[in-house]
Parts: structure tokens; C-alpha cells; sequence
């Protein structure tokens, strides 16, 4: 009976405490009761001593904002276990100002408002805008499309300039040399069966003319007796010899073992073969050849009856060799 007297009276003075007190010497008279230090209450309610320190001397202007510090009260009576609604109205009656204030915003633009005085002036800048866009569509009409109209036309005589030139054309374009009237005929004559003998085609008659125009260049009678009879002579060699006279062989022989590849000019494989001891062979081709030869101390070669010292060309007993 007495211990619940006891409570009863604490309770009593805890409520007289916190209606008559402050709020910071409500927190400081329960945190002594409760043999807390400031630093036990930080560890608890995670705010700084500094913080603490302003609620229980009501240092309120060392505090955050209203909406943070009612937090804060709120923890910590309820930490003390203290009533909190007595506390928030006593902080209220020391921060009479906390009430939030309604942000105003002012603005220098003036709204339009479209009035029928109005409307008249979008209907002309509405109107205006058209206008432009159709004469600026007018002006790409008129400049691009006569470009694509005409680039046909202006492509087509290069088409014929450099079409091949006419019979009559070459013929009169001719240089004459101060020659006799019958020699000009007879050569006139030469042309004319020539282009009988063709078919009636353009390039020999210009080749025939061509020709003549230098052949009766004023050069004395044995010169271009001597011209003649080379040219008739050169023409009668066979294709096949002018052929054979740019064809060279070459010969080669082993004393081991050897491997060659050759390549002509273009880098074409002429030449590839594993050669035995003692074998001998040999290749014939258009120089210049590129010989690369595997086993060069155990290899002879000879090209156009000379032979060719390797020993210059050899690096890890691999000679690479060009003949020409």
C-alpha cells in the first residue's frame, strides 16, 4: 500500500514538474532521476550532446528547425518516459514564430489574355507565316528545278566531242608536206583502198593517214629507203621468235639435298621443286626472277652461261638471289 502511494505521488509531482517547470528543466530533472548522462541519451536517441544540451537549457536557436526539434522532444520523453504533449506546448509557447509561413512567389510577367482586339493580330501573324513558307517554296522550285532539268542537256555534247572523228574530218586534218601533186594523190589513193579493204573502218583510215603524213616527212631518199626495208623486215619475223628473244634459262646443279622456289616479276611461282643430291635442273622464263634457294653451300647456278656466286646473297646458308 505504501509503495503504490509512493508511484502516485511521483506520478503527481512528475505532471505538477512538467506544468510548471520549463522544458528544458522537465528533461534535465528526469534524466538526474534516471542516472542518465547526456552521453547515454546520444547513444540512445542518435543526437549530439551539443543538441541534448540546447533542449535541457533551451537553447532553442542552437536547434534545427521546429518540425526536427518536435522530433527530438518527442524522443526524449518518451526515452524518459514523460508525457510529450505537455513538453511540445511549452516549446510551443517559447518559439511563438515556428508557425510555417506561405511561400510567395512573385512574378514580373503579365499574363495575356486573349481578347477579341486580340485574336486579329495571331490571325495576321498566322497569315504572315504562310506567305513565307509558300515563297520560299516557290523560290526552291524555281532555282533547283530548272538545275535538274538541264543537267541532261549540258552532259550530252561531251558525249559527242568525244565521239570518234569522222573519215572526212581526219582527212582534211592531214598535214600535207611540199611534196608533188601526183605523190599527194597517190597517197589520197592509198587511203581510200585501205578503207575499202576494211570494212569502212575509222581507226585504219586514221592509222593509214596517220602513216603516210610521216612517212612523207622530208627526209632524204636513202634514209627513208634504209627505214623502209628495216620495218619490212621487222615485219617479217614470226611472232614467236620476237617472244623468244626476252625467254632465258637457267641451269642449276646439287651436291645435296636443295630446295627452290622461284617467282617472276608479278610474284608468280615459275619454279618450285625438293631437288635430290647430285640431280641437276633447270627453268626457262622472262626475267627478272627472284630465286630462293634452301641449301645455297650444295648449289651451282647458272644464268645466261655465267655462273653466280651465291656467297653474296647467303645469310643461314639461304640465298635469296635476283636475276635480271
Amino acid at each position: 500500500m505504501a509503495v503504490a502511494e509512493e508511484i502516485d505521488v511521483t506520478e503527481t509531482s512528475d505532471a505538477n514538474l512538467q506544468g510548471q517547470a520549463s522544458l528544458g528543466e522537465v528533461f534535465l530533472a528526469a534524466r538526474t532521476a534516471k542516472e542518465l548522462t547526456q552521453q547515454d541519451v546520444s547513444n540512445s536517441l542518435r543526437i549530439s550532446v551539443k543538441q541534448i544540451d540546447a533542449l535541457e537549457t533551451n537553447t532553442f536557436s542552437a536547434l534545427p528547425d521546429a518540425m526536427i526539434t518536435r522530433g527530438f522532444i518527442r524522443n526524449y520523453a518518451r526515452l524518459l518516459g514523460l508525457d510529450a504533449e505537455p513538453l511540445l506546448a511549452g516549446y510551443r509557447a517559447h518559439m511563438p514564430g515556428e508557425l510555417p509561413n506561405s511561400l510567395v512567389v512573385q512574378t514580373s510577367m503579365q499574363q495575356v489574355k486573349l481578347t477579341k482586339d486580340s485574336r486579329p493580330w495571331l490571325s495576321y501573324i498566322l497569315g504572315s507565316i504562310l506567305v513565307l513558307l509558300f515563297l520560299l517554296a516557290w523560290f526552291f522550285y524555281m532555282d533547283y528545278i530548272p538545275k535538274l532539268a538541264n543537267a541532261p542537256m549540258e552532259k550530252a555534247p561531251a558525249v559527242s566531242d568525244g565521239s570518234v572523228p569522222s573519215v572526212e574530218s581526219t582527212s582534211l586534218s592531214l598535214p600535207e608536206i611540199a611534196l608533188p601533186a601526183a605523190e599527194r594523190q597517190a597517197d589520197s589513193a592509198d587511203v581510200v583502198v585501205n578503207d575499202v579493204d576494211t570494212n569502212g573502218t575509222h581507226a585504219n583510215v586514221t592509222e593509214v593517214a596517220t602513216s603516210s603524213a610521216q612517212a612523207n616527212v622530208n627526209f632524204p631518199p636513202e634514209t627513208k629507203k634504209e627505214r623502209d626495208s628495216v620495218g619490212e623486215q621487222r615485219n617479217q619475223l614470226p611472232p614467236n621468235t620476237m617472244a623468244d628473244l626476252s625467254v632465258k634459262k637457267v641451269s642449276m646443279s646439287f651436291s645435296e639435298q636443295t630446295w627452290v622456289s622461284v617467282t617472276d616479276k608479278s610474284g608468280q611461282v615459275v619454279f618450285e621443286k625438293v631437288l635430290p643430291a647430285g640431280g641437276t635442273d633447270s627453268f626457262d622464263g622472262v626475267p627478272p626472277f627472284n630465286l630462293v634457294i634452301g641449301n645455297a653451300k650444295a648449289t651451282k647456278l647458272v644464268f645466261l652461261g655465267q655462273p653466280v656466286d651465291l656467297a653474296a646473297h647467303t645469310k643461314n646458308n639461304i640465298a635469296r638471289v635476283r636475276l635480271e
